[in-house]
């Protein structure tokens, strides 16, 4: 039961934090006992005994062990009376004296009742009036077990009761077989010369948990046992920055500085973007929105880049491209050229991106290259046997003329794509075949009179290409022919 009520004791008071607790403390006791001797083993004729009352006076010393369970030794002069109405008991009428040394463990169940437990030795003292026959048979030395409560176990006055079982055969020289143990109750008061309660006091700051309003946090007599860490005048417990001192209105924290710049919000008309103190708390303006604060912005109206101060990226010749894409960023170009200027290598008017002979000068109506015709020869003459790819005698002595002029001058530095093309008479498929046919005669036709082969390609575009109506025989003779178109 005591280990029990041990285990439930500690686990109770181990949910505080720390607990009353209290000195070596010690006193006197008197108490009454009410006493009789227990009777075992082979008890013939039923002896038996009557309880009687007797005293005992004594000192005790309880010593703390932890803050619910003391160690209390006592010393007690006790004595006790015995009546039997068997003329063959060990004791028939008479008293005892004994030397009594109960040591308790002493369990507090909080302040108002504890348990006590421990064995207690008896050393025989006198004998009064018992046949002088029986002095020898009492043992001299006893050894008990006693149990029992205390009311009000740290008052200057204190009530106990307890009971004492024992082990020893108090017969100590029978050779028969029964056996006389001790059986004491005893109720008295104990009386507390010294020693006295220490209250707790979790946080080690003087001030007992009591009376200290923050009992696990070490604080200050003027705040009720509460911290003040940062001296604010608002204690931990209300200060939301108890470790920053602070003003009132912002419970304890320093007056807010929300974008961080060193000016507190009070004084910061941007208190949610950071600046400097010139604008009272603003950032520095940027007027063109180009990342670059005025103060630094050279251009501080036109939106530019770090690398020019906060100007734009200079356009040298106003073109429109700025001089870091700009290859001629000192004269005026178009985007295709990447900010240079169109060029016509051969001055005819052509540039050189629509020019397909940008180094010969040639009309715009041929691409900027040099016709293939001069007053001998003109590719109209070129005409093929009616509904085939064979030319005609005629033709044949023209392209003569034909491949000279290609082999001259200029020519000579160009390529020829000779091309067929045909009217819409007969399917598309046909023409298409006979054009193609067409250009790879006169193509064979100047490679015989000496043009380079490498220089000459053939195309056949059929009816693809008109440039006359169709519709007409006039129109369906010019769009049968055959066109040189140089090609550098």
């Amino acid at each position: 039961m005591l280990a029990c009520l041990f285990a439930f004791t500690t686990s109770n008071f181990a949910q505080k934090l720390a607990h009353d607790h209290y000195t070596i403390s010690g006193g006197v006791l008197g108490a009454v006992n009410y006493s009789k001797l227990r009777i075992a083993g082979e008890n013939i004729g039923d002896r038996g005994y009557e309880s009687n009352i007797g005293w005992a006076a004594g000192a005790w010393l309880n010593l703390p062990l932890t803050h619910s369970i003391s160690l209390e030794p006592q010393v007690l002069y006790s004595m006790q009376n015995y009546s039997s109405e068997s003329s063959t008991a060990l004791i028939q009428n008479g008293n005892l004296t004994f030397i009594s040394v109960p040591v308790f463990l002493k369990l507090d169940i909080g302040n108002a009742f504890a348990l006590t437990v421990g064995p207690q030795f008896d050393f025989l003292g006198s004998i009064h009036d018992l046949p002088t026959l029986l002095d020898k048979k009492i043992a001299s030395t006893s050894l008990s077990l006693s149990g029992g409560i205390e009311l009000f176990p740290h008052a200057p006055l204190v009530l106990f009761g307890r009971y004492v079982h024992g082990f020893t055969d108090m017969d100590a020289n029978s050779d028969d077989n029964i056996q006389y143990y001790q059986n004491n109750f005893q109720a008295g008061v104990k009386i507390k010369f010294f020693g006295k309660m220490i209250p707790a006091d979790t946080d080690a700051d003087g001030i007992p948990d009591v009376n200290d309003n923050c009992p696990t946090v070490a604080g200050l007599a003027m705040y009720a046992g509460c911290p003040d860490t940062d001296g604010d005048g608002i204690i931990d417990g209300n200060d939301l920055c108890p470790s920053v001192a602070g003003v009132g209105r912002y419970n304890g924290c320093p007056i807010p500085d929300t974008d961080n710049d060193g000016i507190n919000d009070e004084e910061d008309k941007c208190p949610k973007v950071a600046g400097v103190a010139k604008y009272n708390g603003c950032p520095i303006p940027d007027t063109d929105n180009d990342d670059i604060n005025d103060d630094n912005d050279k251009c501080p109206t036109i939106a530019g880049i770090a690398k020019y101060d906060g100007c734009p990226i200079p356009d040298t010749d106003g073109d429109g491209f700025n001089d870091e894409v700009d290859k001629c960023p000192t004269v005026a170009g178009v985007a295709k050229y990447d900010g240079c200027p169109v060029t016509d290598r051969d001055n005819d008017g052509v540039p050189d991106d629509k020019d397909f002979c940008p180094d010969i000068k040639g009309p715009v109506d041929n691409d900027g290259c040099p016709v293939v015709e001069n007053a001998v020869f003109n590719a109209k003459m070129i005409n093929f046997v009616t509904g085939s790819a064979n030319l005609t005698a005629k033709s044949k002595r023209d392209l003569k003329e034909g491949a000279k002029l290609i082999n001259s001058g200029d020519f000579k530095n160009l390529k020829i794509e000779v091309q067929g093309h045909t009217d819409s008479d007969g399917s598309e498929d046909f023409n298409h075949k006979l054009s193609h046919k067409r250009a790879n005669a006169v193509v064979a036709e100047l490679i015989k009179d000496g043009v380079d082969p490498n220089r000459l390609t053939a195309a056949g575009y059929g009816e693809d290409r008109p440039i006359a109506d169709n519709g007409t025989a006039a129109g369906k003779a010019l769009n049968r022919r055959v066109v040189l178109k140089p090609r550098q």
